[in-house]
């Protein structure tokens, strides 16, 4: 078992544990609720941005007929529902017993069946569950746990995943004492935008007010962006999806700095503005307003940009800007900041950046010296192997599974929207992540040599099987074989998988899958001659057929002698 030690990174407290347990006792004083229930309404203020009133009620489901839940939440605008079992150990070394994860999965019949919500005395919850608008929404499972990792409980989540037996719109995650830690310093980390600060508007401001919250909208001079950006430099962009792009010759940074040098008092006209996101602000005087956890969302680009022009000329300084300052709900925060980047066409992969999962993610990778998802900034980033982009990241993780393989051959943005719960849901484990990653880069290479292998007058059905598409395929067929081998994914850590031996293991999957993938794929086309061979290989009969003859390939997989990662990374 492990237990949560001290540590010697000094962004973390002397006694992890009992920061934790603070918190959760606190919040269970304030609840009148019982440390289990107070733990995962904790997790879900601090990780899920649920408030703290609705998680308390959330976690106050109680009684004979709770259905085994200790929180449930229904979140509209993130069209989910949340249900959570928590169990705070008495030692650091105990884990929480295989019942807790079976209470959970029972609680599945709770949900669909909603009943015994109001044999608790829970009518708002039977009502939402029963009135008919959450069909569809995601059902998001959750073990919270402050206590050491159980092993057991981690293979059965793991099987659970890869059964599939409630749904492709239901996730599972697990949360011991170690990755519960490790959370909640991503979630002050994704807090760390600017404390506070001020800022003066130049004349009268209006208010604004409605189901996003309220927002103040005024004019800025541009002296004033420049006083915030030298105090605060990138901090004040957190929330932005990239940071300064640079002041290319004929660009639109550098028509912005030439238009507050010689045009300031033409500058509001021309400019689109800049939008502040913020927890709260209040009135100072008419015209100075206090911000409290605050980030320009849309406007990094004026912001420097009239910072470089400042520096040339005092006149730039009385420009002056259109801002809006936003108190929105956290869930709303992707979408402003994807409705408001007009200005320089932003990617919604790159929106999805400031999404807290993938914040969980850049933080686990970084303890590996890989840089997963960096923010745009400057020129275009020189090739890197220890550099994953989000875009390449999610099509890979999609190529893993039956549900998504499809987008990721044939629709790759659409994993940003549509798909993207699914590609990248809550407790997604960085493991998983890295081990897609793994694969796409050894099956590209086996791609690439079975290519060059090829002479010129290679039939064009086994160019197109193994052109681009054939990345994705070849992904989808290696996890299989992956998952067929008995490979415990539990036991896998960022570090042993960072290693020579690992790798090498992953490429034998990769040679067998592409050997698989190729051979079986020819058979398939070959009868649709009369058929386009591209869109052959992006369609569901084509899914349908590959998995029917992977499954009666694999009565021969123990010739195969493919290794198992577990133990593979155990000896690394």
């Amino acid at each position: 078992m492990t237990t949560l030690a001290p540590t010697k990174d000094k962004n973390r407290a002397a006694d992890p544990r009992k920061e934790l347990l603070a918190a959760i006792d606190a919040l269970a004083r304030r609840g009148g609720i019982s440390r289990d229930r107070a733990i995962t309404a904790w997790y879900a203020t601090t990780l899920l941005g649920v408030d703290e009133d609705d998680a308390i009620d959330a976690a106050s489901v109680d009684g004979p007929e709770d259905g085994g839940c200790d929180f449930i939440f229904i979140d509209d605008d993130q069209e989910s529902i949340y249900v959570l079992q928590g169990y705070v150990s008495d030692r650091p070394e105990r884990s929480a017993g295989i019942k807790k994860w079976n209470a959970l999965l029972a609680s599945i019949s709770s949900v669909k069946d909603p009943v015994s919500f109001k044999h608790a005395g829970r009518d708002d919850i039977f009502e939402r569950l029963t009135e008919g608008t959450t069909e569809g929404y995601s059902l998001v499972l959750g073990l919270i746990s402050l206590a050491a990792k159980s092993d057991q409980i981690a293979r059965q989540r793991e099987s659970t995943i890869r059964a599939k037996t409630y749904g492709p719109n239901a996730s599972f995650f697990y949360e011991y004492q170690d990755t519960l830690y490790d959370k909640y310093l991503v979630a002050r980390a994704a807090s760390r935008n600017v404390p506070s600060d001020t800022i003066t508007f130049t004349g009268e401001v209006g208010q604004i007010k409605g189901e996003f919250g309220q927002a103040v909208v005024g004019a800025v001079k541009a002296s004033e962006l420049v006083r915030l950006h030298a105090k605060h430099e990138n901090q004040l962009f957190e929330g932005n999806v990239r940071l300064f792009i640079g002041q290319r010759k004929g660009g639109i940074n550098e028509k912005i700095v030439e238009t507050a040098e010689g045009r300031p008092g033409d500058f509001w006209a021309l400019n689109n503005g800049i939008t502040i996101v913020a927890d709260a602000f209040e009135a100072v005087t008419e015209r100075k307003y206090g911000l409290r956890h605050f980030s320009v969302v849309n406007g990094c680009q004026t912001t420097v940009s009239l910072s470089k022009a400042v520096e040339t000329s005092a006149d730039a300084g009385q420009a002056q800007v259109l801002v809006r300052v936003v108190a929105a709900k956290k869930a709303l925060l992707t979408d402003i900041v994807r409705y408001n980047n007009t200005q320089n066409p932003v990617k919604l992969s790159a929106v999805r950046l400031l999404d807290p999962i993938q914040e969980g993610l850049r933080e686990a990778f970084s303890r590996i010296d890989y840089s997963y998802a960096p923010k745009q900034e400057g020129a275009r980033q020189s090739k890197n192997s220890k550099r994953i982009e989000l875009d390449k990241a999610a099509q890979y993780l999609a190529s893993m599974s039956d549900e998504t393989i499809l987008e990721a051959v044939t629709r790759k943005m659409e994993l940003f929207d549509r798909f993207y719960k699914s590609v990248f849901p809550r407790g997604l484990a960085p493991e998983r992540v890295f081990l897609a990653w793994l694969i796409a880069q050894e099956v590209e290479k086996e791609r690439e040599a079975l290519l060059t292998a090829s002479d010129d007058q290679a039939d064009k059905v086994m160019k197109t099987i193994l052109g681009i598409h054939g990345t994705p395929w070849g992904i989808y067929v290696a996890n299989h074989l992956i998952e067929q081998s008995g490979s415990d994914m539990s036991k896998m850590t960022l570090t042993r998988m960072n290693t020579a031996e690992f790798r090498n293991a992953v490429a034998k999957y990769a040679k067998k899958a592409m050997e698989l993938y190729s051979e079986i794929a020819v058979n398939i086309v070959s009868a649709d001659d009369d058929e386009n061979i591209r869109n052959v290989i992006r369609v569901k009969p084509f899914l349908d057929k590959l998995k029917r003859n992977l499954t009666l390939r694999m009565a021969r997989f123990t010739t195969w002698k493919l290794p198992k990662l577990h133990a593979v990374a155990a000896q690394s």
